[in-house]
């Protein structure tokens, strides 16, 4: 007898592959915090999104660690939302209209060990990040097409 069982788990990887088999010429547009627009295709994302992936496991992620994140809604953000769990850990986001206190108590929660911040925020990082067991900082540069994230 055949169960309720899908044959394959329903993870981000298989949605996302699915979407890019299907709509991968399709284009996804963007404006950037300096309000600019960036254009590419989900083939892109794909690309950018396995490019963080390994710039995180090259930076000692492991599975199941913490990435927050702490950006507006711009296309590096999408790339964010698969990078992090392709590279196997786990994507937080930071909301950065809350308070300093409040962040600060929710990256100790989530025991955040990573993460990826727009530049134009780092200032509202700094005021809280030595509150809590974040190891690694990566800035995203915006105003490129290059794989935008830098150590810190």
């Amino acid at each position: 007898m055949q169960g309720t069982r899908m044959e394959a788990d329903l993870t981000l990887t298989r949605l996302f592959e699915r979407a890019v088999r299907l709509f991968g010429d399709r284009k996804i547009t963007s404006r950037l915090p300096d309000r600019s627009q960036l254009t590419y295709r989900y083939a892109d994302l794909r690309r950018r999104a396995r490019s963080l992936a390994a710039a995180l496991l090259r930076a000692g992620l492991r599975p199941g660690d913490r990435v927050a994140t702490l950006m507006f809604n711009h296309s590096v953000h999408l790339e964010a939302y698969f990078g992090i769990p392709l590279a196997g850990g786990i994507l937080h986001t930071l909301n950065p209209r809350l308070p300093i206190d409040q962040l600060a108590f929710i990256a100790n929660d989530a025991a955040d060990r990573f993460i990826i911040v727009d530049a134009a925020l780092v200032p509202l990082l700094e005021h809280w990040r030595a509150q809590t067991p974040i190891e690694r900082v990566f800035v995203v540069q915006q105003g490129t097409q290059k794989p935008l994230l830098a150590g810190h």
